[in-house]
């Protein structure tokens, strides 16, 4: 909704002067009143109440069934402008299906100004039946996690493992980083203090990404331009550090939703890292401590075997394998290829994971994807020794590892 009402901003003569803010509900209201004094009939088409119009009917064309995870509300912009969005949606015939942590009535409870967003609750309680779904159990614990040498979730945070993710950032690089780059949206531009030259790679400290007033749409761009972000330093939370652990939460939110490999290094492991006493907890509405039970089991998530495989698979070929270096294979390596390829993971590469892999090969060597038959078949016979049809990983790795390959195909 942002990113739409920023764009039909810019695309308004009479607001030029706006368009490299930030929509906010103050801008929107200060431009109300200023368009109210001027008496123009062609300003006020132009008003915010009608580029929020233009925003649902732009949404309601491209979809009529609004699917939202973890439905939250945590900003006064978006605050004031939701009951104008989803009434013109609900007007317009949208469903709504949303998962949240809390009830419509707790919703941006204890926010600034709440008395404007309170009518946007009975609303959504006429258009939505409310059901509480209290389970025990949180499945994205139960996921078979990393080996500890292929940790992407370092911690605790000492010297040694400072080094490791460097090790790690600047292996996946090939020693080829690039300083200083940036992220643009919405007229903003993000730091990104180091990054790969050859991979869709970032490196950040957690106080570039959260100690600075990013949100959502912040996250998310860097999530769209990098498959990779290392983030070293995150240190231990408390509610002292509430905006730093809003905009954490945010941000490993936007990380899952995108499907980004997520390195990093940490004082403490995912579930102890933000500390709430006891008291707090019985007392606090912050809307963090509700939150944080998510973001951890997330956290634990993305280092499991199931997450980190689904990331490999979905990426491009020339992106994956543009983070290795075929000449000097690690073991690490030849797990990650095996994980990749082994798409059912069924311990064996049958002759369409075979056919995927030399897809890939060949659009980073020769620029396309077709696999003539003979070279199916001498690869095939090169790597099936024991001419069982199928693959198996120490074929896989033989084969990979073996300097006929490696020269004939990364020459």
């Amino acid at each position: 909704m942002h990113e739409r009402l920023h764009r039909l901003q810019k695309s308004k003569p009479m607001i030029k002067e706006k368009a490299n803010t930030v929509w906010t509900a103050e801008a929107a209201m200060a431009q109300r009143k200023a368009l109210k004094s001027g008496g123009s009939t062609t300003a006020a088409k132009e008003s915010a109440d009608d580029l929020v119009a233009q925003v649902a009917r732009e949404m309601m064309a491209e979809g009529w069934l609004l699917c939202f995870d973890e439905f939250q509300v945590t900003h006064i912009s978006d605050a004031i402008i939701m009951k104008r969005l989803f009434g013109l949606l609900f007007e317009a015939g949208a469903v709504v299906i949303a998962t949240s942590n809390r009830p419509p009535e707790d919703l941006y409870l204890n926010g600034l100004n709440r008395s404007l967003f309170l009518p946007f609750i009975p609303m959504m309680r006429d258009f939505c039946d409310v059901h509480d779904i209290n389970s025990e159990t949180d499945y994205r614990l139960t996921g078979e996690g990393e080996e500890k040498d292929r940790r992407v979730y370092i911690h605790p945070n000492g010297v040694e493992e400072a080094k490791l993710l460097e090790r790690k950032f600047y292996r996946i690089a090939h020693q080829h980083v690039h300083t200083g780059g940036l992220v643009e949206t919405q007229g903003r531009r993000i730091s990104v203090p180091k990054s790969a030259v050859n991979s869709q790679v970032a490196w950040f400290d957690f106080k570039n990404l959260c100690d600075k007033p990013l949100g959502a749409a912040d996250y998310l761009a860097i999530a769209s331009v990098f498959h990779t972000v290392f983030v070293a330093n995150i240190p231990k939370l408390t509610l002292q550090e509430r905006d730093q652990v809003r905009r954490f939460i945010v941000m490993i939110d936007a990380f899952y939703e995108r499907h980004t490999k997520l390195v990093c290094t940490a004082d403490l492991d995912a579930i102890n890292l933000f500390y709430v006493s006891e008291e707090d907890k019985r007392t606090s509405v912050a809307d963090e401590i509700f939150a944080w039970d998510r973001t951890a089991s997330r956290l634990i998530e993305m280092q499991s075997v199931k997450y980190l495989s689904e990331f490999g698979r979905k990426m491009e070929g020339d992106q994956f394998l543009g983070m290795f270096n075929m000449n000097t294979l690690s073991d690490d390596d030849l797990f990650e290829f095996w994980r990749r390829y082994d798409r059912d993971d069924s311990g064996e590469i049958d002759h369409d994971e075979l056919k995927l892999f030399l897809q890939d090969v060949i659009e980073v060597t020769k620029g396309h994807r077709n696999v003539a038959p003979e070279v199916f078949e001498e690869c095939l016979n090169a790597m099936d020794t024991d001419k069982n049809g199928s693959i198996s990983f120490e074929e896989f790795d033989n084969y990979l590892r073996h300097r006929d390959f490696q020269k004939a195909a990364w020459a």
